[in-house]
């Protein structure tokens, strides 16, 4: 009996017409607070930095398949170059530290990190990688997306987070390794790309997903589910 109903994906929409729901769904973003803001812009005439530090930011369990970016940065042509961090906490964190001291060239960062400190967490960043199986909106993506940093995300069916992938260098298929190195190796081969793109999805953030952006979406919805009514 509910003629108005709000999403936060494209991907929870189509599970909703798929187990039959026939309102008319509103695809709003959750939001991400202003605090994330975007980094100064990286110089696009400069090589890539060394260390160059991909950041993973999530639960710590096997949905968020963390382990198939610590194997693809132990295959990247650059792995002596490259420091991975990954913010979160949860059940496979001494496995994941384990599998990272034996794989990775350099010490990881794996473990919590306290929510105020993730903007500046996600702003010394150079990339940000999500790997993960399972996501209903993975805001993760979006605050680092508005603070410059350009995502190479899974391409699954039940994550929502592929979506937010502005070119297909931003994409990989899931769980696989090979496509996850190949990945991280061309934008660190490309730093003027990475450098331009950086601006790109920050600034698309911003427009799309932020608070305010939300909040206009939401008022507009109920205005209109109240002019339905009124009809």
């Amino acid at each position: 009996h509910i003629d108005h109903i709000h999403v936060p994906t494209e991907m929870t929409a189509s599970l909703l017409r798929a187990h039959g729901y026939k309102a008319k769904l509103h695809v709003i973003s959750n939001g991400y607070s202003p605090v994330y803001s975007p980094k100064k812009p990286a110089d696009p005439d400069a090589s890539a930095p060394v260390p160059f530090r991909v950041v993973a930011s999530g639960r710590l369990a096997s949905e968020k398949d963390q382990i198939t970016l610590i194997k693809a940065v132990s295959m990247s042509r650059h792995a002596g170059d490259i420091q991975l961090v990954i913010a979160g906490t949860g059940p496979l964190k001494q496995y994941l530290k384990f599998r990272a001291g034996r794989l990775l060239a350099r010490k990881a960062d794996i473990g919590f990190h306290k929510h105020a400190d993730m903007p500046d967490l996600l702003r010394s960043g150079d990339l940000f990688v999500h790997c993960s199986i399972a996501d209903i909106e993975s805001v993760s993506v979006i605050e680092a997306m508005a603070c410059g940093l350009v995502p190479v995300i899974a391409a699954s069916e039940l994550s929502a987070a592929g979506q937010f992938a502005l070119l297909d260098e931003s994409l990989f298929p899931v769980d696989d390794v090979d496509a996850l190195a190949r990945r991280i190796d061309w934008w660190i081969d490309h730093p003027a790309q990475l450098a331009k793109w950086g601006g790109t999805y920050a600034k698309h953030t911003k427009t799309n997903y932020s608070v305010e952006s939300s909040v206009r979406k939401f008022v507009a919805m109920e205005r209109e589910a109240i002019a339905d009514n009124r009809r």
